[in-house]
């Protein structure tokens, strides 16, 4: 059985969910381009008219759904980012773990020196 206390990662597994994250953030892009395209409509013909109604209905409308839009990209965005700095983390575990692989290897045999 593993010690508990013992830390194991597999900087290849770390990358992989890097580039999983990457995956996650791009179908986040993708639907807030679908909600975009699924919301539009002509301005000079709204869905809910031209009247006092409508253009009111418009002026409070607007401006929410286009933050709702920017909102989904914006997470879009962060998720992306997470995903590469995790790839990045991977890789410099990686390169860490192997400096210090070689570094190990390359110590003097105790048994055979003499201080």
């Amino acid at each position: 059985m593993a010690d508990q206390s013992l830390f194991a990662a597999d900087p290849s597994r770390i990358k992989a969910g890097g580039d999983a994250t990457g995956q996650v953030a791009d179908m986040t892009n993708r639907a807030a381009e679908q909600f975009a395209d699924a919301t539009s409509f002509d301005p000079g013909d709204p869905p809910c008219g031209n009247d006092a109604y409508g253009n009111q209905y418009m002026q409070n409308y607007v401006p929410v759904h286009n933050m709702v839009r920017k909102g989904i990209l914006d997470v879009a965005r962060a998720v992306a980012a997470a995903g590469a700095l995790t790839v990045e983390s991977g890789k410099n575990f990686e390169n860490a773990q192997h400096d210090n692989t070689h570094a190990v290897s390359n110590l003097p045999d105790v048994h055979t020196h003499r201080i």
